[in-house]
């Protein structure tokens, strides 16, 4: 098996046996949920998709999930003394840092699809209106764009953790990087020009995912995703790469 396939591994089984990994899902699942049921209650009898009230609800928790699970991965490897062994080892930075990040992402993606079953599954069950107009391919597209964005809070979180010895420390980086920073510049960019409010109401994230939700697919905004989570891998191995001159 290759480094980043062991990585892996142990990561995963570390998050399965982690109460905090735990404790972490299932507050993403209770907020996601909350306000879900909050925007269908809210935009009861509207045009608005189910899919797309799900995926709107969901994605403003997804930095969230992402940054606490993110926060420990390379910082606890960093506090303990653990990271001067692993780079002592013949290992590559980039099949660590692959490893660890597919970890975290791969429960994030378990969360997503669990968070899914509620207005996939059960809601037409108790909602004789929407019998049949519930679809798997609608929430298929919706859970891709959230999944990509995932790889880039994921991407995010995992280089702010290898920035720092303290979880916490990370967690709040990785938060300012994946939340702070895009409510920021949108803020920014309204108060400047207050005239783009009626054109931009919503943050850019959030049209992506709407847009997604409804077929509006973009080859654009796949690339950006996926670009932006392969540039910060390439910065956290290369951060791993100096901490190994350093010695």
């Amino acid at each position: 098996m290759t480094v980043a396939h062991v990585t892996w591994l142990r990561e995963v089984r570390a998050y399965c046996g982690a109460l905090s990994c735990g404790l972490s899902v299932t507050a993403f699942l209770a907020a996601a949920g909350w306000s879900f049921v909050m925007l269908v209650r809210r935009h009861e009898g509207s045009v608005l998709q189910v899919q797309s009230l799900w995926g709107v609800a969901v994605a403003p928790w997804l930095p969230v999930l992402c940054s606490v699970l993110t926060m420990r991965l390379l910082a606890e490897e960093r506090s303990s003394g653990m990271i001067e062994l692993l780079m002592s080892a013949p290992v590559r930075e980039r099949e660590l840092v692959f490893g660890k990040y597919l970890a975290a992402l791969t429960v994030v993606a378990l969360a997503l699809a669990f968070s899914a079953l509620v207005p996939l599954a059960w809601l037409p069950a108790v909602a004789r209106p929407l019998h049949g107009t519930v679809h798997a391919a609608a929430f298929a597209a919706t859970y891709l764009i959230l999944l990509l964005q995932a790889a880039a809070w994921c991407a995010a979180g995992l280089l702010a953790s290898s920035l720092f010895r303290s979880q916490a420390a990370s967690a709040v980086v990785s938060l300012l990087l994946c939340n702070g920073l895009p409510v920021g510049v949108y803020a920014a960019v309204l108060a400047w020009a207050p005239s783009l409010r009626m054109r931009v109401a919503w943050l850019p994230m959030l049209v992506h995912v709407y847009d997604f939700s409804t077929g509006l697919f973009s080859t654009a905004v796949i690339a950006l995703y996926v670009t932006l989570a392969a540039v910060l891998l390439f910065v956290c191995s290369k951060r791993l790469a100096l901490l190994r001159v350093r010695g």
